[in-house]
């Protein structure tokens, strides 16, 4: 008798034994050849449910990608139409009225359209500027 009250082919026994645990973790959005494989001998077709979804998801993000680019063109398009717009009013106005003898008036609404023109084209220059800092790498 061995320690404990074991004999000696228990105590080999015991002393064979290992307890092995492992562990798998991966990232990004499809596991592992290996994984889908198992995935595939535990549920037939599963691997292919899998890429179906990644597909599916990835189709999703691509179009609601392109619609938010499309929406970000159309408002800087519709902005600057809309300044062009004002401004030429503004200034037309402004020169209108020096033309009918209205000079200080005509003056102001010249002025401050042409200002306001040229204030936002060099306030969204400057917010570009930033932008494109704040993305660079570090």
């Amino acid at each position: 008798m061995a320690r404990g009250g074991l004999n000696k082919n228990q105590v080999e026994q015991i002393a064979r034994q290992q307890v092995l645990g492992v562990q798998v973790s991966y990232s990004g959005p499809l596991p592992p050849p290996e994984i889908l494989e198992h995935f595939d001998r535990i549920v037939p077709g599963g691997a292919e449910r899998i890429f179906a979804q990644f597909e599916s998801q990835s189709a999703h993000r691509q179009k609601i990608e392109r619609r938010v680019i499309n929406s970000n063109i159309f408002v800087q398009i519709f902005g600057a139409v809309s300044a062009l717009i004002l401004g030429t009013i503004a200034i037309g106005g402004g020169l209108y009225l020096v033309h009918e003898g209205k000079g200080l008036g005509g003056f102001g609404a010249f002025f401050g359209g042409l200002a306001s023109l040229v204030g936002v084209y060099i306030y969204g220059k400057r917010s570009q500027v930033e932008e494109r800092k704040a993305k660079r790498p570090q």
